[in-house]
């Protein structure tokens, strides 16, 4: 209490971006840490501590305390946290599972900018029982993943009065520099859902986790660092039996290596890597009519992801289907962060096609905090060829007014039958957008232009043929002096016309969000989207209770309107509970009413079940139960075991009903990771 009463004068560094940002001294050791979740070893009584966190909602000092301290070795860093609480009951932790965003759990998150170029982070994530999850940000602060994961050690214990956990992350999981007097970008957020409170170190009101808004670590003398290969080789073998009218059994082997081939440049290969992922996909339920994105998990395609995440998505690895063999290589050196790779096997782009696919794509830091990059790809297919080049780039003008750009040509050609040419053309795609950010208003205002044809192969373009403006504004402020808690305004609209001049989208939507101090929560807005030839507009609102805790909350939803002819009502319940501590269940009702332009009236509804059982905390079972009125059904269980630190095995079962055909099938997988 002490500390945080002696750093209240500091407050104004949080809101006022002219002062200085704070700042940690990291301290150097040659003392092994053992890793328990008690910060007993001598050298934490001497690291400086981080403390005075900001909370989010009232920007004053959060009456919930963090002490976080930093220390080093020549392979690794340490970091030593104690999260204070007088009411530990409050605390939530539930999730067990490692690499899997906590739902309504406390946490704690460090972000690390290692390079200290203002524009990437890692993030490394402990629960109050030691769950570990990281993930990595790319540029614009636009492309955090999950997907990104590395080997590193936390343990973590709760006793009467605070949390506490140790981490340990070796210097190899990260690109980083061998040299001394580095200062690395360095924040901290906690969130404690129970006492709806989210606070952060170095505290910026438009955006705390954006790296060049991150407080310093300093004092790191890297030069005698030990520089680690950090050799994983994960083989597996896996086999899967189908049941039905097609019944099938197949059995494959691979493997997936990655090394370093210096501090801040990893390499990776594959050999016929197992596709096929274990993890479900995120559930939807949508109305949209565009293709889906889905986000990678697959352990081939982990490093470099962030610095292929464009405004428009030129490449989207999930178009890699069945590979034989695999290289990449990604990392940082100087100013420029790049990646290549180099794939033999399929890609799936409405048809399968055959080929080798090259991808090679570089940004260059410019200044303090902009950045611009170039791109370009070659999928030589069998049947012809997908290449494309590009540039884009994110430039702040001023510290709340930026401006982004993209530009690109394709050159496509597939060959169809009779000898004929099913594709040959050279499109174009444009895109700029000017930006303000400045809390509590942000507002975008942009132009699209996007020829019919550019689609490459490898791409994920959501529409086409489309030229025109767009603006999206919102205006989003927390309080804990007024009658909220949380408002939110939101508005958006989307003109496009086609290479003939004639409008094929129209889209106008209002949308708020707003919480009491009660926790109750209203979600209301309006769309009107004219996407030629239909004329679609949706209504719809949102009600919820203990909206800041996830385990507590319930929601109730309705929406109606218009889409593509049929007129639709329909009512969503959501409720997430823990019957168990280790049971949590999330369950949702969705009921939809139609009257079809045939005057035909059709009633659906669709009930989801999923939940994990954590039998113990290296061992689980997921499910997933969906069943809808017509009798179509989707079941998967997934009993996972971690029977050896370094081994996994998966045992699944999967019933799909459709109406066509019922497919059932068990899956098992062995991997071993060695490093």
């Amino acid at each position: 209490m002490a500390a945080s009463i002696l750093l209240r004068g500091e407050l104004h560094a949080h809101v006022d971006s002219s002062v200085a940002a704070r700042s940690v001294r990291a301290l150097k050791v040659d003392a092994p840490l053992e890793l328990d979740g008690v910060l007993d070893e001598p050298f934490w009584k001497r690291a400086d501590i981080a403390t005075g966190f900001i909370n989010a909602r009232t920007q004053e000092l959060d009456p919930l305390i963090t002490h976080v301290r930093i220390a080093y070795t020549r392979t690794h860093l340490y970091v030593g946290v104690e999260c204070w609480d007088d009411n530990m009951e409050e605390v939530n932790a539930t999730e067990r599972r490692e690499d899997r965003f906590y739902r309504g759990d406390d946490y704690l998150q460090l972000h690390i900018d290692p390079g200290h170029n203002h524009r990437t982070k890692y993030g490394f994530f402990s629960n109050p029982i030691g769950t570990r999850l990281d993930g990595i940000e790319g540029f614009s602060g636009s492309s955090w993943t999950t997907g990104w994961s590395a080997e590193w050690d936390l343990a973590a214990k709760m006793l009467d009065d605070r949390w506490v956990f140790e981490m340990r992350i070796p210097f190899g999981a990260m690109n980083f520099r061998k040299a001394d007097g580095q200062s690395w970008g360095i924040n901290f957020t906690r969130w404690s859902p129970g006492r709806d409170s989210i606070s952060f170190w170095n505290f910026s009101p438009t955006d705390s986790y954006r790296p060049h808004n991150f407080g310093h670590l300093t004092d790191l003398d890297l030069a005698d660092a030990t520089f680690d290969r950090n050799l994983e080789v994960a083989p597996y073998v896996s086999g899967r039996r189908d049941f039905g009218d097609n019944s099938d059994s197949v059995i494959e082997a691979g493997v997936d290596t990655s090394f370093r081939l210096t501090p801040s440049v990893i390499a990776a290969l594959t050999l016929n890597p197992d596709f096929g992922q274990v993890e479900a996909d995120a559930d939807t339920i949508e109305l949209r009519d565009t293709e889906r994105f889905l986000p990678e998990r697959r352990l081939f395609f982990r490093e470099g992801s962030e610095i292929l995440r464009m405004q428009h998505r030129l490449y989207y690895s999930r178009r890699f289907t069945d590979i034989a063999a695999g290289a990449k290589v990604s990392g940082e050196h100087k100013n420029v962060n790049f990646t290549f790779l180099n794939i033999q096997g399929d890609t799936v782009h409405g048809a399968t096609r055959h080929g080798n696919s090259s991808v090679a794509r570089a940004v260059h830091h410019v200044g303090e905090k902009s950045s611009m990059g170039y791109y370009l790809s070659a999928a030589e297919l069998e049947d012809g060829y997908s290449r494309v080049a590009g540039v884009d780039g994110y430039l702040f003008l001023t510290d709340d007014v930026r401006f982004a750009y993209q530009a690109s040509l394709a050159d496509d050609f597939a060959q169809g039958g009779s000898g004929r040419a099913a594709k040959d053309r050279t499109d174009y795609l444009g895109f700029g957008a000017l930006s303000y950010e400045k809390y509590p208003f942000y507002i975008t205002a942009g132009y699209d232009a996007i020829t019919e044809g550019f689609d490459p192969t490898l791409s994920l373009i959501f529409r086409r043929n489309i030229f025109g403006p767009r603006l999206d504004a919102a205006y989003r402020h927390d309080s804990e002096t007024r009658w909220y808690k949380e408002l939110d305004l939101a508005y958006s609209t989307r003109l496009y016309r086609d290479e003939d001049g004639k409008t094929i989208l129209r889209d106008y939507a209002l949308s708020s969000r707003l919480v009491f101090p009660n926790d109750f929560g209203i979600r209301v807005g309006h769309a009107i989207e004219f996407h030629d030839p239909y004329d679609n507009y949706r209504t719809f609102s949102t009600f919820s209770i203990n909206s800041s805790d996830f385990w507590r909350s319930m929601t109730l939803g309705w929406a109606g309107g218009v889409f593509q002819g049929a007129d639709y009502n329909e009512a969503i319940l959501g409720k997430p509970f823990k019957p168990l501590e280790r049971l949590p269940i999330r369950y949702e009702l969705s009921l939809r009413f139609e009257e079809l332009p045939n005057g035909e009236d059709k009633t659906a509804w669709l009930n989801r079940v999923i939940f994990d059982y954590f039998i113990m905390d290296d061992m689980w079972v997921k499910s997933s139960l969906q069943h809808r009125n017509d009798s179509i059904h989707n079941i998967s269980v997934i009993y996972a075991w971690k029977f050896r630190p370094k081994t996994q095995w998966y045992f699944v079962f999967n019933s799909v009903e459709d109406r066509l055909e019922t497919a059932n099938s068990i899956f098992t997988k062995l991997v071993y990771t060695m490093d």
